[in-house]
């Protein structure tokens, strides 16, 4: 991140690192580089804009939440907006985490609501959030048949795939609801 900053600085013509040039390389570092060459028609703009605010919503308005740091839809990286958290402990607790997957979910809550759309940009909210959920039942001992862990994070646990096979043989499947 110094690196980063320096180099900003240089760009600049400036011989000393300010806060300023910090603050880039932060953004940078945990954002990904800004993509000033894509450019956002002004639907795009306004879907991005509402999908970030439903992310920064959801945190401000439950307990227990990371508190948001920084809102932006300018592209970055791979994404066309990112909403930033500030984490306050490196253990995560029951509450929020599930903060964390309601968090994720607010993007694409947002845009159903005040859009009457969902964007295909609220794809890596939900695999994030569904992976996150999988972990809490199946590694962190966090369902509500206690202390348990279900297989190996690399592989489906026997006991999801028994579920998941004794559903289709019943013809209750998911495959069933599609």
């Amino acid at each position: 991140m110094v690196n980063e900053a320096a180099l900003n600085a240089a760009r600049l013509n400036r011989k000393q690192v300010t806060m300023y040039d910090f603050e880039l390389a932060k953004d940078k570092v945990l954002m990904g580089a800004e993509r000033k060459s894509m450019i956002l028609s002004d639907e795009e703009k306004r879907v991005t804009a509402y999908h970030e605010a439903g992310h920064a919503l959801v945190s401000l308005k439950r307990a227990h939440s990371d508190p948001v740091h920084k809102v932006t839809i300018i592209p970055r990286g791979m994404a066309l907006g990112v909403t930033v958290h500030l984490p306050t402990t490196g253990t995560t607790i029951r509450a929020s985490t599930l903060n964390t997957v309601a968090m994720l979910y607010g993007g694409r809550v947002a845009e159903e609501i005040f859009l009457n759309q969902m964007s295909t940009g609220a794809g890596n909210d939900i695999e994030r959030a569904t992976e996150l959920a999988r972990s809490m039942v199946c590694e962190y001992g966090m369902s509500r048949l206690g202390p348990l862990t279900f297989g190996k994070k690399e592989e489906q646990s026997s006991w999801a795939r028994d579920c998941a096979a004794s559903r289709l043989q019943r013809g209750d499947g998911a495959a069933d609801r599609s």
